[in-house]
């Protein structure tokens, strides 16, 4: 998105200085494709825990009902060891996908232009790999309601978010102004808890976009909360043994990260990172990656780094900075470089490939498909220099751990999802 930087004075005289809070749900078009949301990450510094859970629903384009590489597969059912109907039991063998489908759920040509998921994702010590389980939803379970109601207008920027999210009795998502309560259930693994309010990315509810999340981009991003003080959670899993619980009701400050996205499609290839630390309240949070428009590959940026007891915090879009990115998914490396008017930062990240997760699937214009790995294990090392008249000075630096790192696309190891 570069090429805002030249066009971005024209639009904001045509539309205005906007903040907005676009947590709330929106109304789904009548055609597609269009896919909305929701992520949340908790971190547990003080127990090495880190989970995290996402859901979605995805309106397919009717044109394009087949995955592109996999025409066999439906779009509510991408792993990509799913090509075609004698494969079915296949699924079983998968220990990080939901086997509760049916033979009938490959029949392409009975195709619902609707579809849903629901992903956990467990670290449950600094040294293993992320463990995950997705499960698939038919769309009739999934409501998002605004005070019982159903959804009839789209957010605006004045209105704070409050709405629930269900997914059958598997998935209950209630957003308040002053909190927000959860409890997911997929597979043999419940994760429930409540947070309080959040701690927004600027004022009034300004996300990373800031004004430009008013132009018809294919993809928009939204962080809700930097870091939500977590009141109380628990995550169990009998079957592999796993009990951890934690929270503010304990004297140990947990953290939690929410996020939104909506738009036609994830792109082409992407690097997302975020880190906090619970002890100071310093956070990140990074999304670049390829944007596709027209048929032209667009290098897009959002960035942010808050230092609060130093008084730093640097935001970074399209049409207030450049940057560069430098990423191996086979080595698990990225460096990210971004300068704007008054701040430069450097982030160098690091995961061990070894704690990079199994394959996520992602919304895509034909449903979900194999979308990116990613680790809660991984190491940001962080520079910050601010301008002082004509000079950029150091002003920062910070090392985080426990930070979650997301290759995405293209920009997996050999480009795409792992074996």
């Amino acid at each position: 998105m570069d090429w805002l930087l030249g066009t971005s004075l024209v639009i904001m005289m045509t539309i205005g200085l906007y903040s907005c809070n676009q947590m709330d749900p929106h109304v789904f078009p009548p055609t597609g494709p269009f896919f909305e949301g929701w992520y949340m990450r908790i971190m547990d510094q003080h127990a090495g825990v880190s989970v995290g859970f996402l859901f979605s629903r995805v309106l397919v384009n009717k044109n394009d009902q087949q995955h592109p590489e996999h025409p066999c597969i439906r779009p509510s059912l991408s792993p990509s060891t799913m090509k075609c109907p004698e494969d079915f039991l296949k699924v079983k063998a998968e220990p990080h996908l939901s086997s509760e489908y049916s033979p009938s759920d490959y029949n392409v040509s009975s195709s619902i232009p609707y579809h849903t998921n629901a992903i956990i994702l467990i670290n449950k010590n600094t040294k293993s790999k992320l463990a995950l389980e997705i499960k698939y939803f038919p769309v009739e379970e999934y409501r998002i309601t605004q005070n019982g109601r159903p959804v009839t207008k789209n957010p605006d920027d004045a209105t704070p978010p409050h709405f629930e999210a269900r997914i059958g009795q598997n998935i209950s998502f209630i957003v308040r102004p002053n909190g927000t309560k959860f409890i997911v259930s997929l597979g043999n693994t419940i994760l429930r808890g409540e947070t309080d309010s959040p701690v927004p990315w600027g004022p009034h509810g300004e996300g990373p976009e800031s004004w430009i999340d008013k132009l018809p981009l294919p993809l928009h991003w939204f962080v809700y909360s930097l870091r939500s003080n977590v009141i109380h959670y628990d995550v169990r899993n009998e079957a592999q043994g796993i009990k951890i619980s934690g929270g503010s009701k304990r004297q140990k400050p947990v953290i939690a990260h929410m996020e939104k996205n909506w738009g036609a499609s994830f792109p082409k290839a992407w690097i997302w990172a975020q880190g906090v630390d619970s002890r100071t309240n310093t956070s990140f949070a990074i999304s670049s990656g390829l944007l596709t428009e027209l048929g032209i590959d667009i290098r897009a940026q959002l960035s942010n780094y808050r230092n609060p007891n130093k008084g730093i915090n640097c935001k970074f879009n399209p049409t207030n900075s450049v940057h560069s990115l430098e990423h191996d998914g086979c080595t698990g490396k990225v460096r990210f470089h971004v300068t704007g008017l008054m701040c430069e930062v450097i982030f160098y990240m690091y995961t061990r490939p070894e704690y990079l997760s199994d394959c996520l699937t992602t919304p895509h214009v034909y449903g979900y498909a194999p979308g990116c790995v990613e680790s809660y294990n991984a190491m940001a090392n962080v520079t910050v220099y601010e301008r002082h008249g004509l000079h950029m000075k150091y002003a920062d630096s910070y090392l985080f751990t426990m930070a979650a790192l997301e290759f995405g696309g293209q920009y997996m190891c050999h480009g795409k999802c792992p074996k």
